[in-house]
C-alpha cells in the first residue's frame, strides 16, 4: 500500500523535473529537435514508480508511433502510441499501455519484459523473463530460478498462454539447467540474451542466440576472446539470414550485479544458415567536452544496450557510459559498416544531456528516439533522490 504522503511527495517531485532541458549533439539531423520527456512510465497497477523501468523500442504500425516494452513492480507493460507529453489513467503518452504477464498456467510470479519486435497489424513479438514459483534449479541459493519467454501474438491485456513459450538456458554439453535466463532483445525471428549459474562466479553467464523455431533452439555465441565475458542485448535483422548483435565484454567481478555492463561495448554478425559469427568489433567511449572533468582518472565502462540500423550500412547504438565510482551516462553511438562488410572500429558519439540528472542511461533507441532512465538529486521535501524514466523524440521543426 501506498503511503498519501509519500505518493504526493513523489508527484510533486516528478512534476518539478518534468520540465528540464535536454541537450543532444547534432548528428541526430534532419532540422529535429530533442522533445524529452520525464518522467515517461505506468502508472495504471502496483505502487507508483516501484520497480519500474522502460527497456525497450521499436516504431509502430504508423509514423510518429511507437511500441515501448519496460517493467512495472512484478508486472510486465507494453505501451503502444505516439511519445508525447499527454496522460492517461494508465500513465504517460496518449497511446495505450497494456499489462502482459506471462500466465499463471506458467506458474510465473513476476514478469519483465525486455524486448520488442513490431510485426505489424497489431501483432509483435515480446521477449523478456519471469520468476518461477517452482523450486527446481540446480543451485540452492536460487530456490526459484529466472526464466526466459517469447510471445508471438496481440498486444492485449489477456494474453493466451497458447501464445507463449518458455526457454531456460542450459549447458549444451551437461544439460545443466541454468539458475537465470535473461532473452534481451527480438528482430526478424531470432532473439538473444544471457543464462548463467549462481555458482559459477561469473556475473554476466553466458551469451547466446535463441531461435524458437527450432528443436534446439540455444545457440552459444562464439566470442574471438573467449577468455573474456559478454552479454547479448540487441539484436538486428539485416535481412536474408543476416544478423547483428550487440553488447558488452569485460571481466568478471564478484562485485557487480548479473547483467550489469563492464568493460568495452561490441558488435557482431551472426549468419542463421550458416551457424557462424564473424566481424567481432568492440569500441569504447572516449570522453570529450564537458565529460573530461567528469571522466577524469577513472575507468570508463562502456556497453551497448540495443541496436537499431537503416537499412544502409548505418547503425545506431543506445549505449551507458559509466565508471566503477558512480559516474553513468546516456550516449548514442553511430558506426557505419564498411564496403568488406565489417565495421568500422571508430564509433562517432552523441551524448543525452539531460540538465539537473545526476546519472543516466539509454536503454534502448528507435532511429532517434530513445528510451532509459535518469536519477534527479534530492530536492526540498523530498528525501530521496528521485529515479525515474525518460523518452526523448524529436520535434520535427
Amino acid at each position: 500500500m501506498i503511503h498519501k504522503k509519500w505518493f504526493k511527495q513523489q508527484v510533486l517531485a516528478l512534476v518539478a523535473v518534468a520540465a528540464v532541458v535536454v541537450g543532444v549533439s547534432a548528428d541526430q539531423g534532419g532540422g529535429d529537435s530533442p522533445d524529452l520527456i520525464s518522467p515517461f512510465l505506468f502508472t495504471g497497477r502496483g505502487a507508483f514508480t516501484s520497480g519500474f523501468g522502460l527497456q525497450g523500442i521499436k516504431g509502430g504500425d504508423t509514423e510518429g508511433t511507437f511500441i515501448i516494452t519496460g517493467t512495472s513492480h512484478v508486472n510486465g507493460v507494453v505501451y503502444s502510441g505516439p511519445v508525447n507529453h499527454g496522460f492517461t489513467t494508465r500513465g504517460s503518452g496518449t497511446g495505450k499501455w497494456y499489462v502482459m504477464n506471462v500466465p499463471e498456467s506458467f506458474n510465473a510470479s513476476s514478469t519483465s519484459i525486455y524486448g520488442v519486435d513490431n510485426l505489424g497489424g497489431g501483432d509483435v513479438n515480446l521477449v523478456g523473463s519471469y520468476v518461477s514459483n517452482e523450486p527446481g534449479s540446480p543451485s540452492p541459493i536460487t530456490p526459484s530460478p529466472r526464466i526466459g519467454f517469447y510471445y508471438a501474438g496481440i498486444l492485449t491485456d489477456t494474453p493466451s498462454s497458447d501464445d507463449f513459450l518458455s526457454y531456460q538456458g542450459r549447458n549444451l554439453r551437461t544439460g545443466r539447467l541454468a539458475d537465470f535466463t535473461y532473452i534481451h532483445s527480438i528482430s526478424g525471428g531470432l532473439a538473444v540474451g544471457n543464462y548463467g549459474f549462481q555458482t559459477e562466479g561469473n556475473p554476466f553467464g553466458h551469451a547466446f542466440v535463441y531461435d524458437p523455431s527450432k528443436v534446439q533452439p540455444q545457440t552459444d555465441v562464439a566470442f574471438p576472446d573467449a577468455d573474456k565475458t559478454h552479454t547479448a542485448y540487441g539484436i538486428w535483422y539485416n535481412g536474408g539470414t543476416s544478423y547483428t548483435i550487440a553488447g558488452g565484454v569485460g571481466i568478471p567481478s564478484a562485485s557487480m550485479n548479473y547483467g550489469d555492463p563492464f568493460g568495452l561495448a561490441y558488435l557482431m554478425d551472426y549468419d542463421s544458415a550458416a551457424g557462424t559469427f564473424s566481424n567481432y568489433q568492440t569500441f569504447s567511449y572516449k570522453p570529450k567536452g564537458p565529460d573530461k572533468q567528469d571522466f577524469k582518472g577513472k575507468t570508463i565502462l562502456t556497453h551497448f544496450e540495443g541496436i537499431w540500423s537503416d537499412g544502409n550500412g548505418l547503425y545506431r547504438l543506445p549505449a551507458t557510459a559509466s565508471t566503477t565510482d558512480g559516474v553513468s551516462k546516456a550516449k548514442i553511438a553511430q558506426v557505419q559498416r564498411k564496403s568488406n562488410g565489417s565495421f568500422d572500429s571508430k564509433a562517432t558519439w552523441s551524448s543525452i544531456d539531460i540538465t539537473g540528472a545526476s546519472v543516466s542511461t539509454n536503454d534502448s533507441l528507435f532511429a532517434d528516439t530513445s528510451v532509459g532512465l535518469v536519477t534527479y538529486p534530492r530536492i526540498e521535501g523530498v528525501s530521496d533522490a528521485i529515479v525515474t524514466n525518460y523518452a526523448l523524440t524529436p520535434i520535427k521543426n
